[in-house]
């Protein structure tokens, strides 16, 4: 076989079906392969970044491996910023590029890829002969997987025709599970010490627990301490109020998270990073001990004042904390049962009336209402994102994509659509503002118009940077650099081949919630709203 039928193999002997990608002379060959031999499919993205994202958003709805493919040189440099996400995200993608012939110093595309990749926080695995590529792929998808973050995998691109010999048979690539270090008996007891003597304990789970054996410890371990569940908002909806569930801590906690979270004088978070939204900038956590536990240890930052830090699974420790707890005969608060009393499922999530104008928090919550119970949110940045994380939202916690996580803009239409492509059984809505949708969701929008992807694209449309017009208004500048006349989306839309309306008013409204009843191509929804009609997001 040829290296490039080999990488096609391997990717596909991971299970993934789906590969997102720009072709150049690095992969071309290798995409090829994947579609006519293994039967893959393949998105085509407009920039590389959004071949990343894409990626992500298919890792994160569907759970498993995303893999991207991009060129040397400027295909993989063009990806910088999506992998800076993504590694902040957690999201275990395989981004495969090439690299040109070292002996070739005239091709304008060389450049050290090593150095620019580390400086994003991805792995990197280089193919250092031809033979070597069938363990690079597999080695490169596996750490993605086991670490949770991205990893570049460098097939130079002059090995593309080159051939090598079979898989070895009595060789399984993908048997086996990562085994997780064992944790010291001094860091359990300073975790248990600090457990033990909490009176209103509370227990966070974040995007860490998700997976089912975490879920169900630590929900076993908040009923034996009698704690209280929060989540953060990349885990919302993973417990429910019958479980002990008060809602989201952090800048879209609801009244009961709001109560328990004041009243609480410990949190012990389960794969949760203790972010400035979640912890409010540690005003939220001030004054209370705190115990973090996270198999990722780059998440126990020094800004933020925990008091433990236990380096482990869910899976794992919260079992050994009940068993020390049941041996040393420490009982259960009764913090939970006071703090959750009366509270019903639907007291943990925002919704609001149409009213008799057009905001952000009534259209969203129409829309919010209107869609089907199964459905795929994602979330691009920008300062209408505070108001769409709280009225327009996924009831499942595995099916909803967040891209903010180093505070991007525009990356959410990449997100979208490979999200949609892990989940076509269900509608796939993309929240994202004016600013993003011009900076990439434009151009993707034609991506997902080609992968014929029915996806809802809701445009929070104020005309401005809305973020840098609250800060200029702040200080009593003219805030006119931050304004900009927009073309008109929904005509723009048409134009490419999908369905695009305005909302301007109230009564544009039903109009726009019945063409995504049923869409079959993509629909854009230009949400129209004043400028100074947004709340402020705090920085």
């Amino acid at each position: 076989m040829f290296v490039h039928e080999v990488m096609a193999q391997e990717v596909a002997a991971t299970g993934v079906d789906t590969m997102f990608g720009l072709i150049g002379d690095a992969n071309m060959f290798m995409v090829n392969s994947f579609v006519e031999r293994q039967h893959g499919t393949y998105v085509s993205a407009v920039h590389e970044a959004s071949a990343v994202m894409m990626a992500h958003g298919y890792a994160l709805r569907g759970a498993r491996l995303g893999v991207a493919t991009v060129t040397q040189g400027p295909g993989l440099t063009n990806t910088a910023t999506a992998l800076t996400d993504c590694v902040r995200s957690s999201s275990p993608v395989l981004l495969i590029t090439g690299d040109t012939a070292p002996n070739n110093r005239l091709n304008r595309q060389t450049f050290d890829q090593e150095p620019l990749v580390r400086a994003t926080g991805a792995g990197y695995v280089l193919v250092t002969g031809p033979d070597e590529v069938r363990s690079a792929v597999r080695l490169a998808a596996r750490r993605a997987i086991a670490e949770s973050r991205p990893f570049v995998l460098n097939c130079p691109t002059e090995y593309q025709w080159q051939e090598v010999g079979a898989a070895d048979d009595d060789e399984d690539p993908w048997s086996g599970s990562e085994k997780h270090p064992e944790i010291s008996e001094d860091v359990l007891d300073e975790a248990l010490s600090v457990i033990a003597s909490a009176r209103r304990p509370l227990v966070l789970a974040g995007h860490g627990v998700i997976g089912k054996e975490q879920r169900q410890a630590v929900l076993a371990f908040a009923e034996r301490i009698g704690a209280p569940i929060a989540t953060t908002l990349r885990a919302r909806n993973l417990y429910s109020a019958a479980e002990g569930c008060v809602g989201v801590c952090g800048t879209v906690s609801t009244e009961p998270g709001v109560r328990a979270i004041g009243e609480s004088d410990c949190i012990i978070a389960f794969g949760a990073s203790l972010n400035t939204w979640t912890t409010v900038r540690n005003s939220l956590i001030a004054g209370k001990r705190v115990v973090h536990i996270d198999t990722n240890e780059a998440g126990f930052r020094r800004e933020v004042p925990v008091t433990a830090t236990v380096p482990g699974d869910a899976a794992v420790v919260a079992p050994q904390f009940i068993e020390a707890l049941d041996a040393a005969g420490v009982p259960p608060t009764g913090f939970r049962d006071r703090v959750t009393a009366g509270v019903e499922q639907t007291d943990l999530v925002w919704d609001t009336a149409l009213g008799q104008r057009v905001t952000l928090a009534g259209v969203l919550s129409a829309m919010n209402r209107a869609l089907p119970r199964y459905r795929t949110v994602v979330y691009d940045g920008g300062r209408f994102e505070g108001e769409a994380y709280k009225y327009i939202w996924a009831t499942d916690y595995r099916s909803q994509v967040l891209t903010t996580d180093f505070g991007v803009v525009g990356l959410g239409m990449g997100a979208a659509i490979g999200a949609a492509s892990a989940a076509r059984d269900e509608p796939t809505v993309l929240v994202t503002g004016d600013g993003g949708f011009m900076m990439n969701g434009m151009a993707e929008l034609h991506s997902a118009i080609r992968a014929g992807l029915p996806l809802i694209v809701v445009i929070c449309n104020d005309s401005s940077y809305g973020a840098e017009y609250d800060q200029f208004v702040n200080r009593g500048l003219d805030p006119s650099l931050s304004l900009f006349d927009w073309p008109d989306f929904a005509e723009v839309a048409r134009a490419l081949g999908a369905d695009g309306l305005t909302v301007d008013t109230v009564a544009d409204v039903p109009g726009a919630i019945a063409a995504f009843q049923s869409p079959i191509r993509p629909v854009v929804i230009d949400l129209r709203i004043g400028v100074a009609d947004i709340p402020e997001v705090p920085h």
